[in-house]
């Protein structure tokens, strides 16, 4: 029997009485229960007598790592695919189970020519005779050289050279794939349906068939970082199988902090599911009293790092590889830029993925997802998740990503804030966004629409319109800065109206909290759900703090009160609901809603402009208004100039439940 760790710790025998679930040294220092997180000491390296019993010996726990320990490096190089050739894994890049690989860039190190002319000479043939997966070894010996596509180029190396060259100075503490299960035994199984029905149809960044394949023949064929990153998120729907409520919780904590160890041991040899298993771990909310952002954007940059390594910023439409893994590699790497854009966002950050020279991932279709329509499964379980619902979801999320991107390159740079700085500049920045917001919006599929919900499932769709709102906000949030910070003259009447759109918005955003439903709240929310709400949050109270009459002060303090009761209400279904409330009371919440505004002296007008035009300045999505207009920002401005599409950056309104879709005409605020 292995030993606890406090028994391991203390070199002696581990007792464990019949029934308990601690041992007698455990119970002795006041401990509930043993721990098993730290993995056996590393074992002395074998003399020349003893080699043939250690190398022939398979070490117990050890996942792909460690496969290629018993065999020499020269006879791996024989081996041209780690798996069997009518094996669905054959001829993968970034998911065999003994070796690694790494994109091997035109520049560096490697002169690709020289490259290409040592791939011919090594009996591999011309590119284009098809057979452009032969491997060729280099001179290190162990390694080993894949081309996929002209000019693209991998290289491999043997998990055990990484685990040897550690082990050399003592230095390699790994996590085992058994470590990871004997936090969750014997519920692992469960979990894993939980995950694949509640979280993987809206992220769907694992492919179902394989995971389950390899788990179904044994669990230690799922490498340690991704079995515990999935039991991690998973564990967040304990109660949503009838078995598990019964049983006490496990140890979510202990899971956690196994999984970002099995990570960074990983990160040394990465593969997909290196990438699969942070984003996972990311997906985690965050503690609002202790947010760690520093790890969080750290993490994620390194993420994307890893990406590159990997090729996933590459079209991969033309490799010699399978054509799932093809899908699987554009789901991840768009799911990387999803994680880009939003961090970007919530944490204040430029965003990392340089879209214009360093990006030519082909946008995703729907048959590049690896389940469809007929692999819904029929089931009485409540609580699952609708698989093409989620394809849909992803897709369109993808959408506002790219747009996010934009407006936080566009109006939040280091450059643009330095720069872009008078209203009329930001107006026309902020035109095409607000443009292609609307368009978006306005296209989205029926299935999206926070009204589609049936009977025994849960709704995804809430994530999407908090970020839609989340991007919207930051956009107005922009322009309102360059109306406060302006050194220009600006027309009283011109302020006075952009304020009225923004409490127009600041309502919708309101009444769009009010519509989440308790299957809205349950389902799966990306990461960034705290960080978007609490933007809206700090939306509101900029709106009021800026305030300047005093009905309109009054109207934004019922409107933080209304949001903030919505919140409460809502606070213990969701943990991003709780980290919304918290934050925004540490942020300043109470002085935002309560404080007494010092408006500015009474010379603004009620707003009468002469807008003039072929229909109403709301309807459509364009305004035309005449040069005579009596609303103009700048003296030395054209109106039309000023407010072409002004209504499609600020007029967006929530429906009411009987509608499925949002009303393009907004409502005057009440």
């Amino acid at each position: 029997m292995r030993a606890c760790d406090v028994c391991r710790k203390k070199k002696q025998r581990c007792v464990t009485l019949h029934g308990s679930s601690s041992c007698l040294t455990c119970q002795a220092a006041g401990l509930s229960s043993c721990t098993f997180l730290q993995p056996p000491p590393p074992k002395r390296r074998a003399t020349a007598a003893n080699t043939k019993e250690f190398t022939s010996r398979k070490p117990r726990g050890r996942g792909p790592s460690e496969e290629l320990s018993s065999v020499s490096p020269n006879s791996a190089l024989d081996q041209e695919l780690d798996y069997p050739k009518e094996s669905i894994l054959t001829k993968t890049l970034g998911l065999e189970k003994s070796r690694f690989s790494e994109l091997i860039g035109p520049g560096g190190e490697h002169d690709s020519y020289l490259l290409r002319t040592a791939y011919a000479r090594s009996g591999s043939g011309l590119p284009g005779n098809g057979d452009s997966a032969t491997t060729f070894s280099g001179l290190l010996g162990s390694t080993m050289m894949r081309k996929v596509h002209e000019n693209v180029f991998f290289q491999f190396t043997p998990d055990a050279e990484v685990s040897q060259s550690f082990r050399k100075d003592d230095s390699w503490d790994e996590v085992s794939v058994d470590d990871v299960e004997s936090l969750v035994r014997p519920h692992g199984a469960t979990l894993i349906k939980l995950y694949f029905r509640i979280v993987h149809p809206s992220f769907p960044i694992l492919h179902k068939n394989v995971f389950i394949e390899k788990y179904n023949r044994t669990y230690r064929e799922i490498t340690a970082h991704l079995l515990a990153a999935v039991y991690a998120l998973a564990v967040c729907w304990w109660s949503y199988d009838p078995d598990l409520l019964l049983q006490e919780k496990i140890n979510e904590a202990a899971l956690v902090r196994i999984a970002h160890r099995a990570v960074q041991d990983a990160i040394h040899r990465p593969r997909l599911n290196t990438i699969q298993a942070g984003l996972l771990l990311l997906q985690r909310h965050r503690n609002p009293l202790f947010m760690d952002n520093s790890w969080m954007w750290s993490f994620t940059s390194s993420l994307l790092g890893l990406g590159q390594h990997l090729g996933l910023h590459l079209d991969c439409s033309s490799w010699d590889i399978p054509e799932w893994e093809k899908g699987l590699r554009k789901r991840l790497a768009w799911a990387l830029y999803i994680q880009d854009s939003f961090s970007a966002l919530v944490l204040g950050r430029p965003c990392l993925i340089s879209e214009a020279t360093d990006w030519i991932v082909k946008p995703l279709e729907s048959t590049d997802f690896s389940e469809g329509a007929g692999d819904e499964e029929a089931s009485d379980q409540i609580g699952s998740v609708s698989i093409e619902n989620g394809k849909v979801l992803f897709m369109e999320l993808v959408s506002l990503s790219l747009i996010t991107a934009r407006m936080l390159r566009e109006l939040y740079s280091v450059r643009s804030l330095a720069e872009v700085l008078e209203p009329q500049q930001v107006l026309a920045v902020a035109k095409p966004l607000g443009t292609d917001l609307a368009q978006m919006l306005k296209n989205l599929p029926e299935v999206l629409s926070l009204e589609n919900i049936e009977p025994g499932k849960l709704c995804v769709n809430g994530f999407l319109h908090l970020a839609l709102h989340a991007t919207t906000a930051a956009l107005h949030r922009r322009l309102l800065w360059a109306i406060q910070q302006s050194k220009s003259e600006l027309d009283p009447q011109f302020v006075q109206f952009i304020r009225k759109m923004l409490r127009t918005r600041a309502h919708s955003l309101v009444q769009f909290m009010s519509h989440l439903r308790p299957e809205h709240m349950e389902a799966f929310w990306f990461f960034a759900a705290g960080g978007c709400s609490t933007i809206l949050g700090g939306f509101l109270g900029l709106l009021r703090t800026t305030s300047i009459t005093l009905e309109e002060s009054e109207d934004l303090r019922n409107l933080m009160k209304e949001f903030e009761w919505q919140l409460r209400m809502k606070a213990k279904m969701s943990d991003w609901v709780s980290y919304t409330l918290t934050r925004l009371r540490a942020l300043g919440w109470d002085e935002w809603k309560n404080s007494k505004i010092a408006l500015p002296e009474p010379s603004l007008n009620t707003f009468s402009g002469n807008v003039k035009g072929n229909a109403e300045i709301f309807d459509g999505l364009s305004v035309e208004i005449e040069e005579n207009g009596a609303i103009s920002p700048f003296s030395n401005l054209p109106l039309s100039a000023a407010f072409i599409d002004l209504d499609n950056i600020m007029s967006w309104t929530i429906p009411d439940s009987n509608f499925s879709g949002y009303d393009f005409i907004p409502s005057e605020p009440t």
